[in-house]
């Protein structure tokens, strides 16, 4: 479970001033104290249900992770390959390092890990535990040897992978791990390429839940994402600086149509190569991607017709994830066999 105390205490250490050097002490010729190499303890602040019995503890450390190679640098955080030495299991790292982290980005840290840590499903990236150090705020995750569909994507000589690598390998398991995030209330709000991950065995697994939000719990109403694959409702909303900006304007709301949005966008890409021109207005919000849909001659007419439901302009009028995950593209029957991996 998650520490009621999160917020409050990460912003306890952002905003607490840095001691003052203490005077310069005469130097001793005798021996310096043992220093003692045990690292200070931990607060947890999430563990999973799913938790492999090997990785089960009462204390959570660094020091219990052997880090291989780092995977992502980001402004507030990096995400490392590493190994528990416990287990032996292969893992994710994804630490934000304190002193970086902005208040602002607090509220939304929080909202991740609450979010993440409930969400268990086959095709979601798990995320085994968080704990908080002194200098650090940890999140423990199920790691993906064949790293993102953005990398699978970009090492294709034409950009493309086939029909039924598409509908099998990555939407029919992408629409059911949405589908179950948005019975819960959960929207994504960032389905792109370099969210969607696989495994050694080509297992799909959605991740990043950054700006994700329960709107069990709060409005949607900040224009949060991607701009190549953010949904016109979103596009027109005002940037957020602080948690509560936007929250009292029901005018602004949207939903988890936004995520069926972004799989359209995703499914016209991995078919062509790149995302739809997309008009922006002088805010640089998108206007529309329907009238920039251009196919290649040997597209199907279901996964036109797949892409432009997906793309329907009013929200209201877009198929939830069950209902995409039905159309006759991904239900015919040619496509009913299991997907190859792709040739790379």
């Amino acid at each position: 479970m998650l520490a009621a105390g999160l917020e409050s205490s990460l912003a306890e250490s952002l905003l607490e001033p840095s001691p003052a050097p203490a005077p310069q002490e005469a130097v001793s010729m005798e021996p310096p104290e043992p220093v003692a190499l045990t690292p200070p303890p931990s607060r947890v602040l999430a563990t999973s249900p799913s938790l492999p019995p090997g990785m089960r503890r009462e204390h959570w450390s660094l020091a219990d992770y052997a880090v291989t190679r780092r995977l992502f640098k980001g402004a507030h955080s990096a995400v490392y390959k590493a190994v528990c030495t416990r287990s032996g299991l292969p893992v994710a790292l994804k630490v934000y390092f304190l002193n970086r982290v902005p208040e602002a980005v607090l509220h939304m840290l929080c909202r991740e890990i609450k979010i993440h840590e409930a969400a268990v499903h086959p095709d979601i990236i798990t995320l085994y535990g968080a704990f908080e150090t002194d200098k650090h705020l940890v999140m423990v995750m199920e790691y993906a040897a064949r790293g993102d569909l953005f990398g699978v994507h970009r090492s294709l000589p034409n950009l493309r992978l086939e029909e039924r690598e598409v509908t099998g390998l990555v939407l029919r398991p992408l629409l059911d791990a949405l589908t179950y995030l948005h019975r819960r209330g959960i929207c994504h709000r960032d389905i792109k390429p370099e969210n969607v991950f696989f495994t050694a065995d080509w297992r799909l697994k959605l991740g990043d839940f950054g700006v994700s939000i329960n709107l069990a719990r709060e409005r949607a109403v900040t224009r949060a994402g991607t701009v190549s694959y953010m949904a016109p409702e979103v596009s027109r909303c005002p940037l957020k600086f602080k948690a509560d900006d936007n929250k009292d304007d029901p005018t602004l709301a949207y939903g988890t149509a936004c995520d069926i949005w972004g799989v359209g966008i995703l499914a016209y890409e991995l078919l062509v190569g790149f995302t739809p021109l997309t008009p922006v207005n002088h805010n640089g919000a998108a206007i529309s991607a329907k009238r920039a849909l251009i196919f290649p001659s040997g597209a199907s007419e279901a996964c036109r017709d797949f892409v432009a439901w997906a793309l329907t302009e009013r929200p209201e009028d877009r198929p939830t994830a069950l209902q995409l995950s039905r159309h006759p593209w991904l239900r015919s029957a040619d496509m009913e066999e299991a997907a190859a991996a792709p040739d790379i």
